[in-house]
């Protein structure tokens, strides 16, 4: 404990419960106005949950607060970090209220379960591809309806005939010559006991998600985030998890002033280096929450492969000129700008924003009537850009 006196008070607590407590009486009692924790992996969350709402508690970037390189214990860093709090050289973390990191709890389990899930399926694509069997090629999603009555019936070794009695789908069913080429392969044992693992672990996790899916929604709606879902489930690639994780993650869209301090905070800002009054700018920073730089990154990723429309125009003509990952990165950062004025404005999504207006005449004018610098107002009014032709000399 440091004050303006200069007055240091050095005790040590445990992270146990119980010592913890006894730090958060030692700071009532000597009236403590604000203490400072470093934000080191995730340490720091029992102490601020203890302190939240009895002592002002600033949560600082270790990366802002570096002290001098070679002389590091924990007696130096703690009165290093008394002193650039006392004196207000801290910028605060951004950390949302308690209910905001409940959500942010189920949407993050939500997505690794996703991410475990996906890693099932890719497993089963690789032995299927391994063995020979191509049917990927041949269907949108082998784990469909249909794709799952085929797969099925490759385990259980049923004929292609006896399988396609069981669909009803008729647009899978006009493919059976090509999906019977694609079934050519040969399954060994362990591939079939390996995919059919695969295959319970996947049903095992939608089950998860769908009960995932409900608590979110339920949370959501205690605490009246339904508008805010429906915004930005308003924006192309965007449905109902993803928009929840983006709440979950983002809170109350009024602490970021601006669109590019939403950008910057999600890490997909990109590098800025200057030397002799020049500057370049680099790679993506990836300082700050990676959890909403992945989430905007994977709409961009649904968009790219989504339906034509404004958004995916933007990322074709990015990837024509830089490829596609930085396509997607650049999709992702105008994703975060769209994000931060539709919630900051509460306006929903549409295309139709952004029109040229056409320029029209008021009446018909002879054009031997009209001088070269009226045309040029004329074409720039209607969207054109024009160069004012050199005087004759």
């Amino acid at each position: 404990m440091l004050d303006l006196s200069g007055t240091k008070d050095t005790r040590r607590f445990s992270t146990c419960m119980e010592d913890l407590l006894n730090l958060r009486e030692w700071l009532i009692e000597t009236k403590c106005q604000r203490v400072a924790i470093e934000s080191t992996g995730i340490y720091w969350i029992p102490t601020y949950t203890l302190l939240e709402g009895k002592v002002e508690t600033i949560v600082a970037n270790p990366f802002q607060i570096k002290n001098i390189p070679g002389r590091k214990n924990d007696d130096i860093d703690s009165e290093w970090i008394a002193e650039v709090c006392l004196n207000g050289q801290i910028k605060p973390s951004n950390i949302p209220p308690k209910e905001i990191r409940e959500i942010r709890e189920l949407t993050r389990t939500h997505v690794k379960l996703t991410q475990a899930r996906t890693s099932f399926k890719n497993r089963v694509h690789k032995i299927l591809s391994r063995a020979g069997v191509r049917i990927s090629g041949v269907l949108t999603d082998i784990f469909g309806k249909s794709g799952m009555i085929i797969i099925n019936g490759i385990l259980n070794g049923k004929t292609i005939d006896q399988t396609f009695a069981e669909i009803k789908d008729k647009r899978i069913k006009i493919k059976k010559t090509e999906i019977k080429e694609s079934l050519k392969g040969e399954l060994s044992q362990n591939d079939i006991f390996v995919i059919k693992e695969c295959l319970d672990s996947i049903k095992f996790l939608d089950e998860k998600i769908k009960k995932f899916d409900s608590k979110i929604n339920q949370n959501l709606n205690l605490k009246g985030m339904q508008k805010e879902i429906k915004i930005l489930m308003s924006i192309p690639g965007v449905g109902f998890t993803t928009a929840a994780a983006i709440m979950a993650e983002i809170g109350n869209i009024d602490v970021f002033s601006k669109p590019k301090k939403l950008v910057g905070w999600s890490g997909l800002a990109p590098s800025i280096s200057e030397s002799a009054g020049k500057s370049s700018n680099g790679h993506i920073t990836k300082k700050g929450n990676k959890f909403l730089r992945t989430i905007l990154v994977l709409a961009a990723n649904s968009i790219a492969i989504g339906r034509l429309n404004k958004l995916r125009v933007f990322y074709q003509r990015i990837k024509a000129k830089k490829g596609h990952k930085k396509a997607i990165v650049a999709l992702a950062r105008k994703l975060a700008s769209i994000i931060h004025h539709l919630l900051k404005f509460k306006e929903m999504y549409s295309e139709e924003e952004g029109k040229q207006k056409k320029v029209k005449l008021q009446k018909f004018i002879p054009v031997e009537d009209i001088s070269i610098d009226e045309m040029i107002g004329i074409l720039c009014e209607a969207g054109y850009s024009v160069d004012k032709p050199a005087a004759n000399t």
